[in-house]
């Protein structure tokens, strides 16, 4: 991670500790997190996601003084802080596996780190209409290291099978132009991820 990353990651910390939100309430995923296991692509964002909508009122701008902010952006499910190193996203959607998180020391502090699958599940399910590039990236470089471990989220993803597969239908005209924008460090997976991401939608299709 770069120190930029860092320095916004430690204003995150700062700001959910400000709020008085606990560390057992509110869990670090999505890419920034996912490259922490696999390094395989920078990522350059914070993700904190959130169980309780009631947290995200004290996490706005709009009701609480926070320092160092550009510019915000304020949603029903979700608090997004613009600042000089990057964004802070504040999410609101509750965990959808068993074993979620794990608990890890990143900069000298012991956080609650969202595992993989638990990642890629939440990006297929809360936002099937709206995935980008590296969420395809992101989910073919879990499904290569552990394969088991998705299977068994397969149920979960059933319902969302329609959009998905309808938004695949128009990145993967997109793909090998926009695959070239990404800061990618594993090559071989920007190769392999259309093929390992079609044929997981068609494992979820045949758990219909």
């Amino acid at each position: 991670m770069t120190e930029r990353w860092a320095v916004l990651f430690k204003k995150a910390l700062k700001i959910l500790e400000k709020a008085g939100i606990s560390r057992e309430e509110w869990s670090f995923g999505g890419g920034s997190a996912l490259t922490m296991y696999y390094k395989h692509r920078e990522s350059f964002d914070i993700d904190i996601f959130l169980s309780d909508v009631q947290y995200l009122l004290l996490l706005t701008p709009r009701l609480n003084y926070i320092s160092d902010i550009r510019d915000y952006t304020e949603m029903s499910n979700f608090v997004k802080l613009k600042m000089e190193e990057g964004e802070i996203d504040f999410i609101l959607a509750p965990h959808l596996t068993k074993d979620w998180y794990v608990l890890k020391e990143l900069y000298s502090e012991v956080v609650q780190i969202e595992t993989p699958w638990e990642i890629i599940v939440k990006k297929l399910f809360y936002r099937p209409e709206s995935l980008k590039i590296r969420d395809i990236i992101d989910t073919a470089i879990v499904l290569k290291n552990e394969r088991r471990k998705m299977r068994e989220q397969r149920h979960i993803l059933v319902p969302k099978y329609d959009i998905l597969n309808a938004r695949w239908g128009k990145l993967k005209e997109l793909y090998k132009t926009e695959v070239g924008n990404l800061i990618i460090y594993d090559k071989e997976i920007a190769e392999i991820a259309p093929v390992i991401f079609n044929d997981f939608l068609l494992e979820i299709r045949a758990s219909y």
